[in-house]
């Protein structure tokens, strides 16, 4: 029988949630049905950790390209003068790099990842 002490996924971190993902999942299961699916579990959970991961990339880089739209919008407003505009052309510059290089080094890994 497998020891749920043992069980553990190296995920970059992740590993305490898997432990106890297993465990729970392994309450379940009996006897000599726990050796059999154990490496099953594992990969099912590694599965779902992966997408986790990605969807989360996903959402952080629909976020920024849109707070990149919304505040070019929000700049062609009559709420932001022209004055505004100009004092913060300097930090408005490096807000839009930031936030390009997020969508850009996501848009980059997805598709570098799809041709593995």
């Amino acid at each position: 029988m497998a020891d749920e002490k043992n069980v553990t996924i190296n995920l970059g971190g992740d590993a305490e949630a898997v432990d106890e993902k297993v465990k729970d999942t392994l309450e379940f299961l009996e006897g000599d049905k726990r050796q059999e699916d154990l490496a099953e579990i594992r990969e099912r959970l590694e599965l779902e950790l992966r997408e986790e991961k990605a969807d989360t990339r996903r959402r952080m880089a629909w976020i920024a390209l849109g707070s990149m739209l919304i505040f070019t919008v929000a700049l062609f407003t009559p709420w932001v003068s022209e004055g505004r505009v100009t004092a913060l052309a300097d930090l408005l510059g490096l807000f839009y790099v930031a936030q390009a290089t997020i969508v850009g080094a996501y848009m980059g890994v997805e598709s570098w990842m799809t041709k593995k």
